[in-house]
C-alpha cells in the first residue's frame, strides 16, 4: 500500500479521534469485568487523546459555558483534595486517595474536549457498557452454577452454600460477584438496565432489537435481587417505576405508568422482601420474625460516629489522609472493638467529604450535583437524570469514591452522558 496513502489514512484517524474512541470503548468494556485491570486503558485513553490534541491543536470544540463551569467544579474538587494533604498526620494513605481518584481529572479532561469520534458514537459506548455488564452478571452465574455442582459416588449433587459456611450462598452478595463488592456492581447494572429500557424506547432501532434490549433490561433488573445490594434494590424500586412513568408520561399513555407502579408493588415488593439481607434491616421495622437472628446494620452507629467527628472539624476537615484513623479512634471510644479493627469508613459519600475536607469540600461537591442537575434539566435528558438520582442514592449509603470502581464509575459517566442526547425517536 502507497505510504502515502497510510499516512493520510492515520491523520484522518487520528483528526476524528478515533484511538480515543478505541480506548474508550475497552474501558467500559473492562469496567464491569474487573476495575483492577482498568488503569492500563485509562492511561491509553489519556495518551492517545494527548496526542490527538497535539496533532490537530487548531480544531477545537464548542463547549457551553455551563459544561466549563462542570469541568472546573471537578477541577477545584480535586485540587481541595490536595490541600487536605497538607495538614493530614497520615500522608501513605492521603497519597493513595489522591492516586485512586486521578480520574476525576482525567474523564472530565478527556470528555470536556472530546475527539468527532466519541462525541458521534457516545450513545455506542453507553450501550457497549450495558451488554459487557451483562455478561459479566451472567459469567458470575454461570461461575456460581460450576461452584455449586460436585460429582460423587457417580452422580452430580447441587449445593449452592460455601462449604464451612452454611449461610453463604454462591449465587449472592459478594460470594456472586466473586472479588467485585456487590454495591458496585449493582450500580454498573442499574444504569445498564436503564440503557437498555432507553434502547427499547428508540423506535429508530427494528423492533427485534428493541425486543432484545427491553429482554436485557428486565433480566438486569431481576439480577439485583441476587447480588443483595440493599441500597441497589431499595434504588431500583424507586426509580424503576419513576423511569417508566416519565417514559409513558411523554408518550401521552399516563394510565400505563400508573399500571406499572402497580405492579412493582404486588409483584417485586413481596419477592425482594424475602431476601436475607434485606430482611436484616427492613424486617426490624415491620416486627417480622424468622428463624435467624437479624442484625443490626451498623450504618447508624458509624453516621453518628462520623457527626460527632465532622463537628469538631468543621471548617476544613480532618485531612484526605486521616478519615480512617479519626473513626477508627472514635469507634475504640464507644467500644467497637471490631469496627475500630476493620477501620470502616463511613459508608456515606457526603459524610466522608466532610471529615475529609469539611465544608468548603462538601459544598463543592454538592456544587458539582447542582449543575449536573442543571445541565439535565436544561436538555431534557432523562437518562443523566436517572444517572444523577442514582449515584446520589447510592452516596447515601456507600462510600462510593473509597475505591476505584466506584471513583471511575461516577466521573467517567458524569461527563460520557453529557454527549448522549435524550432519544427523541419515540412516538
Amino acid at each position: 500500500m502507497n505510504p502515502i496513502i497510510d499516512k493520510i489514512q492515520l491523520n484522518n484517524l487520528l483528526k476524528e479521534g478515533y484511538f480515543s474512541f478505541i480506548a474508550a470503548t475497552l474501558t467500559v468494556i473492562v469496567l464491569p469485568i474487573h476495575v483492577q485491570f482498568l488503569p492500563p486503558f485509562m492511561i491509553l485513553w489519556g495518551v492517545f487523546w494527548l496526542i490527538e490534541k497535539m496533532f490537530n491543536a487548531e480544531n477545537k470544540s464548542d463547549i457551553t459555558t455551563i459544561n466549563k463551569l462542570f469541568f472546573l467544579l471537578f477541577i477545584i474538587y480535586y485540587l481541595w483534595q490536595v490541600i487536605g494533604l497538607l495538614y493530614s498526620d497520615d500522608l501513605r494513605m492521603g497519597y493513595s486517595n489522591l492516586f485512586g481518584r486521578l480520574s476525576l481529572l482525567l474523564f472530565p479532561l478527556v470528555l470536556t474536549f472530546p475527539g468527532y469520534a466519541i462525541r458521534k458514537k457516545a450513545k455506542y459506548l453507553m450501550k457497549i457498557f450495558a451488554v459487557s455488564t451483562f455478561i459479566f452478571i451472567l459469567f458470575c452465574f454461570f461461575f456460581a452454577l460450576l461452584r455449586s455442582l460436585n460429582y460423587q459416588e457417580g452422580g452430580w449433587t447441587f449445593n449452592p452454600h460455601l462449604p464451612g459456611f452454611p449461610w453463604l450462598n454462591y449465587f449472592y452478595g459478594s460470594s456472586l460477584t466473586l472479588s467485585q463488592h456487590p454495591s458496585y456492581i449493582a450500580m454498573y447494572v442499574l444504569l445498564a438496565t436503564f440503557i437498555s429500557f432507553e434502547s427499547w424506547f428508540d423506535y429508530s432501532l427494528k423492533f427485534k432489537h428493541r425486543i432484545l434490549w427491553l429482554l436485557l433490561g428486565f433480566l438486569l433488573i431481576i439480577s439485583q435481587y441476587f447480588l443483595s445490594s440493599r441500597a441497589g434494590i431499595l434504588i431500583s424500586l424507586v426509580l424503576v417505576p419513576l423511569y417508566f412513568t416519565r417514559k409513558f408520561y411523554i408518550l401521552g399513555k399516563r394510565r400505563f405508568a400508573w399500571i406499572w407502579i402497580i405492579l412493582v408493588i404486588i409483584v417485586l415488593v413481596p419477592v425482594i422482601a424475602k431476601n436475607q439481607r434485606v430482611d436484616y434491616l427492613y424486617g426490624s421495622f415491620i416486627h417480622k420474625k424468622d428463624d435467624y437472628e437479624r442484625k443490626e446494620d451498623p450504618r447508624f452507629l458509624i453516621w453518628k460516629s462520623a457527626l460527632k467527628i465532622a463537628r469538631q472539624n468543621l471548617l476544613i476537615g480532618v485531612g484526605i489522609g486521616d478519615v480512617r484513623t479519626s473513626l477508627a479512634s472514635e469507634y475504640e471510644m464507644i467500644g467497637e472493638e471490631k469496627m475500630a479493627k476493620e477501620r470502616f469508613n463511613a459508608h456515606n459519600q457526603f459524610l466522608e467529604i466532610l471529615l475529609e475536607n469539611g465544608i468548603i469540600g462538601l459544598v463543592l461537591f454538592i456544587s458539582i450535583f447542582a449543575v449536573m442537575s442543571y445541565i439535565a434539566i436544561s436538555d431534557k435528558n432523562l437518562l443523566y437524570g436517572v444517572f444523577i438520582f442514582m449515584i446520589f442514592m447510592f452516596f447515601m449509603f456507600e462510600t462510593v469514591l473509597y475505591r476505584l470502581a466506584g471513583v471511575t464509575f461516577f466521573s467517567l459517566f458524569s461527563f460520557l452522558l453529557l454527549h448522549v442526547p435524550e432519544n427523541k425517536n419515540i412516538r
